[in-house]
């Protein structure tokens, strides 16, 4: 068997200056391509959040920003509360009744002296509301507790072991039967 020339084809090369001005755009953009959808996913979620936090509030939380923004109240939580705090309220808020969870936080400047201009804020605890509407269609505030988890409190009292947890430690029964 006769072997067949096989045809070589030929391409003609690309001149180097073209092919390195190429390789250099796409390398550009591989490296400005994460650049720009972060910076639009920043964007986005910028505006969203600026969307949120000029939403007005419900009434539930309106009232019990008027509660929290009382000088009594504030004496009683020891600092004053921010007032954009209120925005990241969570909870539910239905047509007769409110249960409400608010993140309280504190403005407050690090170095007064050196730098008075200098402010940040510190979450320092956690209000949970219970507002009730009455017959007359007012929102009144049921319950209201303060949780400072965030703050370290010497002086707060120890938690109290009831009888049920010591006689779960115990292995007894709470009846006094064992």
């Amino acid at each position: 068997q006769a072997r067949v020339p096989q045809r070589r084809c030929r391409r003609s090369p690309a001149p180097p200056a073209v092919f390195l001005r190429k390789r250099a755009y796409m390398s550009g953009l591989g490296r400005v391509a994460p650049l720009l959808v972060g910076g639009a996913l920043c964007a986005g979620g910028g505006v969203m959040a600026a969307r949120e936090f000029n939403k007005e509030l419900p009434v539930p939380c309106r009232i019990l920003a008027a509660h929290l923004e009382a000088p009594s109240m504030q004496s009683q939580l020891g600092f004053r509360v921010a007032p954009w705090s209120l925005r990241f309220w969570h909870g539910q808020v239905h047509d007769d009744f409110a249960r409400l969870t608010v993140p309280l936080f504190e403005v407050y400047a690090p170095f007064p002296a050196a730098l008075p201009f200098l402010k940040l804020a510190r979450r320092r605890s956690e209000v949970y509301a219970a507002l009730d509407r009455t017959a007359t269609g007012d929102w009144k505030v049921l319950n209201l507790l303060e949780d400072p988890k965030y703050v370290q409190a010497s002086n707060a009292p120890a938690p109290r072991r009831t009888d049920d947890i010591v006689a779960a430690e115990s292995g007894r029964s709470v009846w006094g039967r064992s």
